[in-house]
């Protein structure tokens, strides 16, 4: 058999069987990288597919949680809303019970207070009471002495006047010239301390000048200091004025130096003096008499309680004039005081506003 094909077709065939085995297998392997690649492109759009499975189960999921969220703060607006409205209620509220109890406490204020000052005027409606019963009562016994002594010498004498001596009618005269001057002491001080109490004492404060007010009462008690031989110093400043109601300090000065000369023994004296405290002029009038227990001092100035002693003269007194004192200085604005101790003698001394400390008040 005759061949076919030559030898340089056959190695030409060959060379293209190889080729195209080559070709075969180079596509076998471009085949099976692409499968290999549609095998990964496959795995990963299963993985993308179930994740976008799984994204949708989230939206889902974040939707239901959504929804509830929504609910949830829905609710919360309301009870919000709910809680402000409580709460501008409640502080509607408390500003009325703040208002309330401010008022209530003003009430218990004004209450306490008109308590307080309805329990101040009970005591002093009772201290009035009790001054007045025992002022009536001082009136009552002051008076019968010497009107007593009036009815007994007078019922004396009017028996059987010429039977007595000229000696017998002085004593008698003397007697009631004595009671006289009581009974008149007496009268003046109850008409000066009744109008105090009533307030129908004129007060016209001035410009006064203290030593000449000491020189008008020495005056006027000098004599009754000579009869005991007493001695009074004048050590009051004479350039020092205040500022007072001139009939009131004559009636404290003039009490006091009576009293001091009253008290005093024979052959003593009296140091009337002056000094200057806090804007105050103060007036001492200091004796070597028989001194005051620490008893009677607290009962000086109180109604009923100063009854009257008897002077080393066996002077008598009403034992109303530390009272008027009292009365009048502290309606100057000023005070009585007084120091003292049995057998060595008082010191009284009084307070009045210099001039010039009140002057402009009460110009």
């Amino acid at each position: 058999m005759e061949e076919r094909f030559s030898n340089s077709e056959k190695e030409r065939l060959t060379e293209l069987i190889k080729k195209v085995q080559d070709k075969n297998d180079e596509l076998e392997k471009h085949r099976k990288k692409i499968e290999l690649q549609n095998e990964k492109s496959r795995q990963r759009t299963i993985e993308l597919f179930g994740k976008m499975i799984d994204l949708k189960k989230a939206k889902k999921i974040i939707s239901i949680q959504n929804e509830e969220l929504e609910k949830k703060n829905e609710e919360i607006n309301r009870k919000r809303a709910a809680l402000e409205n409580t709460y501008v209620k409640f502080r509607k509220r408390t500003i009325e019970l703040f208002g309330k109890m401010v008022d209530l406490r003003k009430a218990y204020n004004i209450i306490n207070n008109q308590k307080k000052e309805i329990e101040y005027q009970r005591k002093q409606l009772h201290e009035l009471n009790t001054s007045k019963d025992k002022f009536f009562s001082i009136i009552a016994h002051d008076l019968k002495n010497p009107i007593a002594g009036f009815l007994g010498l007078t019922e004396v004498m009017a028996q059987d006047m010429n039977s007595f001596t000229d000696e017998e009618k002085q004593e008698f005269i003397e007697l009631i010239h004595k009671s006289s001057k009581q009974l008149h002491s007496l009268l003046e001080n109850l008409l000066q301390w009744s109008r105090a109490q009533t307030g129908r004492l004129s007060y016209k404060p001035r410009k006064l000048n203290m030593h000449s007010i000491f020189m008008d009462n020495f005056s006027l008690t000098h004599a009754s200091a000579e009869v005991k031989q007493i001695k009074i110093e004048d050590n009051v400043d004479q350039d020092t004025e205040v500022w007072a109601d001139a009939d009131m300090v004559n009636t404290i000065l003039r009490n006091i130096l009576t009293n001091a000369i009253k008290f005093s023994n024979h052959n003593s004296k009296i140091n009337v003096f002056t000094t200057i405290e806090d804007g105050m002029l103060i007036t001492s009038v200091q004796d070597e008499g028989i001194g005051i227990n620490d008893e009677d001092l607290d009962k000086l100035f109180k109604i009923g309680y100063n009854k009257s002693q008897v002077g080393t003269a066996n002077e008598e007194g009403t034992g109303l004039g530390l009272i008027l004192c009292k009365e009048f200085a502290k309606r100057n604005g000023g005070d009585v005081m007084v120091k003292s101790e049995a057998g060595k003698g008082s010191t009284f001394s009084f307070s009045l506003p210099l001039k010039g400390n009140q002057e402009k008040e009460n110009e």
